[in-house]
């Protein structure tokens, strides 16, 4: 499931999967608020593409990092869908749930740095099912996190703008952090706390665009600008590198 082509590590990674975040959680709502698919229907077809797109990397000669990208948009889709889950379908507090995939996160990055994958270097981790999973998980937990604040502050048009606020300033802290230490080679943790960040501040910041916009237009807007942006703003992607774990 390695895939053959992944963008390099920098600022234009980074607004990349921001832009990516607010399109994949209105994705992860339109399904079942628009289409009206179930919670299960809606992860199936989220599976579904996500194993046409790893398909497709792999019948691929050289690969495409459009692929990298579409499977991200597929798995923040579905890590909204799950954190939904696991908040409505378990009646659990966001606290609660936040901890519990929190210690999933942290377990997987665990297995990560045992794993026989090199050390820490250069780029991106190894995109191999590990990468897939820790990805989906982080995703789910920024998306707890992000509808958590929210909701914990009333009223919830208030919450959400003040917890995109202090999402905003957690992923600077971040970023600037990374940029310091050169985002190419800060390491696995920071990479992971910055995705988390991210996807916490795409949560809220989707909520807000699709009440604002319309969901299928906030969807639509957000892609096209992702795809715009990759488009214009080139730079070298990383066929085969050294990765962090």
């Amino acid at each position: 499931m390695h895939f053959k082509i992944v963008p390099a590590i920098g600022p234009r990674y980074w607004v990349g999967i921001m832009i990516a975040s607010i399109c994949g959680a209105n994705m992860g709502d339109f399904i079942p608020d628009v289409l009206k698919l179930s919670d299960l229907g809606g992860l199936l077809m989220l599976a579904l593409m996500f194993a046409v797109i790893a398909l497709a990397n792999q019948l691929s000669r050289r690969g495409n990092e459009a692929l990298y990208w579409l499977a991200i948009l597929v798995l923040r889709a579905a890590a909204t869908n799950l954190a939904d889950i696991g908040i409505h379908r378990t009646h659990l507090d966001y606290i609660t749930v936040s901890a519990c995939v929190a210690a999933l996160l942290v377990a997987l990055l665990a297995l990560r740095r045992v794993s026989s994958l090199p050390p820490v270097t250069y780029g991106l981790p190894h995109t191999n099912g590990l990468y897939w999973l820790t990805m989906l998980t982080a995703g789910t937990l920024g998306t707890v996190l992000g509808d958590g604040i929210g909701h914990m502050i009333h009223p919830i048009t208030v919450g959400v703008p003040i917890s995109a606020i202090i999402a905003t300033g957690a992923v600077a802290l971040i970023l600037a952090q990374k940029a310091r230490l050169d985002m190419a080679s800060a390491g696995a943790a920071s990479y992971w706390a910055a995705i988390v960040a991210i996807r916490t501040w795409g949560t809220n910041v989707g909520d807000i665009a699709g009440f604002v916009l319309s969901l299928p237009v906030s969807m639509m807007l957000s892609g096209l600008l992702l795809a715009g942006t990759l488009i214009v703003w080139r730079e070298p992607s990383n066929p085969i590198v050294p990765a962090a774990t």
